[in-house]
């Protein structure tokens, strides 16, 4: 493996909460910590082939400032959504913020498109997508339905 070098500019204050990390974590330096946030990053980023399609699972976690215009339209996106909503957890994490959690099923570009329009919405303050891939098992031993 041939290992390349670049420069990275950050602020600051933001490579000093990275190198306290690195300590805490017990990384031998800065290198090894970048390489594991990049793959991090990377594994993040990739999806499942076209055949597990119908197998993906997501869960959106959403952070918001409470106000109903917003909470309004955060239905709305989820009733015209493409990806299946199987489940949405609202819970009042302080006075002025929501904390939303959305399990969905569906193909790549379902998913992602309703992630990045919530992420658009003016007062979403973090979007989180976990994406998950539950192949189906021809196991009938173990099998339920719901």
């Amino acid at each position: 493996m041939t290992l390349k070098r670049f420069g990275v500019s950050v602020p600051e204050d933001l490579l000093e909460k990275f190198d306290e990390l690195v300590t805490v974590k017990g990384y031998v330096g800065r290198s090894e910590a970048i390489r594991d946030a990049m793959r991090e990053f990377i594994l993040q980023s990739e999806w499942h082939s076209e055949s597990d399609y119908k197998h993906t699972m997501a869960s959106l976690n959403i952070v918001y400032q409470h106000k109903p215009k917003l909470m309004t339209d955060l239905i709305k996106m989820q009733h015209s959504a493409h990806a299946q909503v199987i489940s949405t957890v609202h819970v009042h994490a302080t006075h002025t913020h929501c904390l939303e959690i959305i399990t969905l099923r569906g193909d790549q570009k379902a998913i992602e498109d309703l992630a990045n329009k919530i992420s658009g919405i003016k007062g979403i303050e973090y979007v989180r997508l976990f994406t998950f891939f539950l192949p189906e098992s021809d196991d009938e031993e173990h099998s339920h339905k719901h």
